[in-house]
């Protein structure tokens, strides 16, 4: 089989969309004639003959056509009636087909048309609920709205032949993640225009589909074979990355702004969420087939914990006693006589100087506790051990912090909010402020930064997994030589702290 593909590539005006596919010339095999003889002496054939572009479903790495169980289509015989061929397609990925049609038919051409599994002479339908059953099928093509029409042309045999021109327009989407997952699945991807692609729609004469629909929205449902639960995403051989297979949905042809949301949950820790795409005006033609970036936008953090200014990570040599669920204790934790793993015993003033000396010190964390503006989010996605969870905060960045309080953000590092002083380098005692917390997202979220509440590692055991967050600062406490300041929250409050134990394992993070 030769195919010839012909693409557009264009820049929509917020993210790239390959546009794929709207001719195709498929040169097919000799006709196949799946009727026995004697149901076409009464009738007249119309074929989808060579060349043809005539099936209802692909293989969209090859593009190759198919015809699928059930199809038929639809003629006006001389009378001016819609006749339904007597046939339909009793099996699936058939090249070409033989339809026969009852009716009296003297022209030389005559329209076909093909109106979808579900549609009726040249009524189409474009579903809003549209299924697809694994991974790289689309067989639910016809069911969802796949529609064509084209003359047929009469033949010296008495046969009309015909090449279908598909009328709907094409979505593809392969959703992944560049890191490996497990038990994650894909449930649910839904699209929405700024204005209406399904609903009820009419085929004319020039093979174009008119009509207004009825909804902005199309909700595409995977399913997997004996399982409701969509489609996994499957990890790579080297584990790291991973992506669902192909997904497909038919739309009604035409100009439109975008929004798509990729449903995901993951069936251990029992975390769903949606990841949301915009795409910018850009025109989706008929027959036309479009790759729809599906990169899933979750943010991953590693599982580096750290006593205060260690060398090196709490578990380092030992990831594999490391546990990773809540209130279990892993063996073989940090001691005094690890070096590496122990924390730096520097005295105040004296700053961190291995891992922790990045971190914001005790007058930037006054400045992100008091000035923040600290918003608890419980439906950001995140990874961390393969799996998705949810929970942490958003903090305004340290420009945007400086910016509204004139300051430049070397003046965060030298004062703290308020007095003035320098607690980096003096003894000040004071009450560590905590602030309230405001529930859900910032509305400029571009102002703020996001913290992962993951928790601590105390005495080897993980506590506070997703509902508290401990970060270090490169500041260690000026009264207490076993102590060093922290960033502390939950979804109540943001504290800064001065009550933590050097050799809890804590997160590291840097101003932003």
């Amino acid at each position: 089989m030769n195919i010839r593909l012909y693409y557009q590539w264009t820049m929509a005006a917020l993210l790239l969309t390959a546009a794929g596919c709207s001719n195709d010339d498929i040169q097919t095999a000799n006709i196949t004639n799946t009727e026995k003889e004697t149901t076409e002496i009464a009738q007249t054939s119309f074929v989808t003959g060579e060349e043809s572009t005539t099936r209802t479903s692909l293989n969209y790495n090859t593009r190759d056509f198919y015809w699928e169980t059930g199809d038929k289509i639809f003629v006006k015989d001389d009378a001016n009636t819609f006749k339904k061929s007597s046939n339909t397609v009793s099996a699936t990925n058939v090249l070409t087909f033989k339809f026969n049609m009852p009716g009296t038919y003297t022209n030389n051409k005559y329209r076909v048309y093909y109106p979808g599994a579900k549609g009726t002479e040249n009524n189409v339908t474009i579903a809003s609920e549209q299924e697809q059953n694994g991974p790289d099928n689309t067989l639910h093509f016809g069911v969802s709205g796949d529609c064509g029409s084209d003359e047929a042309i009469r033949q010296p045999n008495g046969q009309y032949k015909f090449k279908l021109k598909h009328a709907a327009a094409y979505l593809c989407f392969n959703p992944n993640y560049d890191h490996a997952l497990t038990n994650v699945y894909v449930t649910k991807i839904e699209v929405t225009a700024d204005k209406n692609i399904a609903g009820a729609y009419t085929l004319n004469t020039n093979g174009e589909l008119t009509g207004s629909g009825n909804t902005k929205t199309i909700k595409l449902t995977p399913k997997a074979s004996g399982s409701n639960d969509g489609f996994i995403m499957q990890n790579n051989a080297s584990g790291t990355s991973c992506e669902t297979g192909q997904m497909y949905m038919v739309i009604m042809p035409g100009r439109y702004k975008l929004t798509v949301k990729y449903y995901v949950k993951d069936k251990d820790t029992n975390v769903s969420g949606a990841i949301t795409k915009t795409f910018g005006e850009f025109t989706y033609d008929p027959n036309g087939y479009y790759d729809m970036p599906a990169t899933l936008s979750i943010r991953s953090y590693g599982d580096d914990y750290y006593m205060w200014d260690a060398k090196q990570e709490y578990w380092y040599g030992h990831k594999a006693d490391q546990p990773k669920k809540e209130n279990d204790t892993g063996t073989n934790i940090p001691t005094n006589s690890d070096a590496d793993r122990w924390y730096n015993a520097a005295t105040f003033p004296t700053a961190a100087s291995n891992k922790a000396k990045d971190c914001p010190n005790i007058n930037e964390l006054f400045w992100y506790c008091k000035k923040g503006d600290p918003h608890w989010d419980n439906t950001t996605l995140w990874s961390v051990w393969g799996h998705l969870y949810t929970g942490g905060i958003w903090l305004k960045k340290a420009s945007v912090i400086a910016q509204e309080n004139s300051k430049t953000t070397t003046d965060l590092k030298t004062a703290s909010p308020d007095d003035g002083q320098n607690r980096a380098n003096k003894k000040v005692w004071e009450t560590p402020p905590s602030q309230t917390v405001t529930q859900g997202t910032p509305s400029k979220l571009n102002d703020y930064f996001f913290l992962p509440a993951m928790g601590r590692y105390s005495g080897g055991k993980l506590t506070y997994f997703r509902t508290r967050g401990d970060y270090w600062t490169s500041t260690p406490d000026p009264y207490f030589n076993y102590r060093s300041y922290n960033l502390d929250f939950d979804k109540s409050k943001v504290t800064v702290s001065n009550s933590s134990d050097r050799n809890n394992g804590y997160k590291l993070w840097k101003a932003e």
